[in-house]
């Protein structure tokens, strides 16, 4: 089957993207992706086995054309710019099957697989009016009042119900959020899948390594982008007790915040710290040097804020530490708590408590045998159940479902 996915942002890197067409080029597919395109980068190239499309939209389309855009979008949550991109990528490319990634395209993709009788599949990396509600909280004050005024979270949950139904199915990341589908948005349990975001292991076992000079600390780690939701001021909270006790600890921050307001509000609290000068910013970071900021680390977090965005979403850095197998500590919080209770593989605390992550930090520092243990169990947790080559089965069934019987086109209700 020829698959066109879609993705509203840039490409390469988009690790979901990279696993999932591996994916289903070995199984025969051919995958084709239609993203945006960075000044510089050509319009048509060959990604590993992804042929890529992009949309340069500021060279295309002009300042006029684009305000129209936002402004229909904003009325209509159907974006004409990428619906005139998406008919021709479909024609370009034969494609027989739409995957739409993330809820803000699937509306605009729907309307164009009527339009050509192809099945489409909702790849819904998380609970996106949630997620909106989350992010937002971040925003400088100008932007967060524009969002909120036109794309409410009651209206986005409407667009998702909407869109649940009229995919032919839905790829989601965690069994809550697949509850959460069914539950609120009378989804067809036999149209909704989970694959989830666990780790390609071959691809990190055979990661090259640097040495970050981080040898006589121990490091406490978070990699990945952050906002609000993600609990980083329980960690900063924590780190003055932590240095009493552990003298040598050293709080690693790898990543950037989506915005710019948020980033300052962090460092800020963290130059204010009594232990200000054991925390560290790397800032963002290639994706290629992920491995080794994990394999410098002695103790990887995850300290999601609880609400009904985190409580359905579960992160690729997870089953990244533990495929280096190194201890968690997480917060109570939907699959984090879940998964981490059930593998046995690092501490689980709850939301915002900084004594209780200061506590297991220096239960992990002071603890060698038991931290060693964990990080064993968190490594046979991913080489035996949370790991990729499971989930590729998954997202082959997917459309092993769509072709059955030789069905083809859109579902009917």
């Amino acid at each position: 089957m020829r698959i066109g996915m879609a993705l509203r942002g840039f490409f390469p890197h988009d690790i979901r993207i990279e696993k999932e067409a591996r994916t289903l080029t070995a199984a025969g597919h051919e995958v084709f992706l239609l993203c945006l395109g960075k000044p510089g980068q050509p319009e048509r190239e060959r990604f590993e086995d992804i042929e890529v499309t992009r949309i340069h939209r500021r060279e295309v389309y002009n300042v006029v054309q684009r305000t129209l855009k936002t402004f229909r979008y904003v009325t209509t949550l159907h974006d004409t710019i990428w619906a005139r991109e998406m008919r021709a990528f479909v024609e370009a490319n034969d494609i027989e099957a739409l995957h739409i990634h993330d809820l803000p395209l699937v509306k605009t993709g729907l309307s164009v697989a009527d339009e050509y009788d192809l099945p489409l599949v909702a790849d819904l990396h998380e609970n996106y009016p949630e997620a909106a509600n989350q992010w937002r909280k971040g925003m400088a004050l100008p932007r967060m009042l524009v969002q909120k005024t036109f794309t409410p979270r009651p209206r986005l949950k409407r667009l998702e119900k909407n869109c649940v139904h009229q995919a032919d199915h839905v790829i989601t990341v965690v069994e809550e959020a697949r509850a959460h589908y069914l539950r609120d948005c009378g989804a067809d349990p036999t149209t909704v899948s989970v694959v989830s975001n666990t780790v390609e292991l071959s691809r990190f076992d055979d990661a090259e390594l640097e040495d970050l000079g981080y040898d006589d600390e121990f490091v406490i780690s978070y990699v990945g982008s952050f906002g609000p939701h993600r609990g980083l001021e329980t960690a900063i909270g924590a780190m003055p007790a932590v240095v009493e006790k552990v003298p040598n600890a050293r709080l690693l921050i790898v990543g950037s915040a989506g915005e710019d307001t948020y980033q300052e509000r962090l460092e800020r609290l963290a130059a204010e710290s009594d232990a200000a000068d054991h925390i560290t910013f790397t800032g963002w970071v290639d994706f290629a040097k992920v491995p080794s900021y994990v394999a410098a680390s002695d103790v990887c977090f995850v300290l999601h804020t609880e609400n009904p965005h985190t409580s359905t979403t579960v992160p690729h850095k997870l089953f990244q530490y533990m495929s280096f197998e190194k201890p968690v500590i997480v917060t109570d919080v939907g699959p984090l708590g879940r998964i981490v209770r059930e593998t046995d593989s690092g501490h689980v605390i709850d939301d915002g408590d900084f004594d209780a992550m200061a506590d297991a930090v220096v239960s992990l520092a002071t603890d060698e045998e038991r931290t060693k243990e964990i990080g064993r169990n968190a490594r046979k947790a991913v080489a035996e159940r949370y790991n990729w080559a499971n989930e590729g089965k998954s997202l082959l069934g997917v459309y092993e479902s769509l072709t059955a019987n030789g069905a083809s086109g859109r579902r009917t209700e």
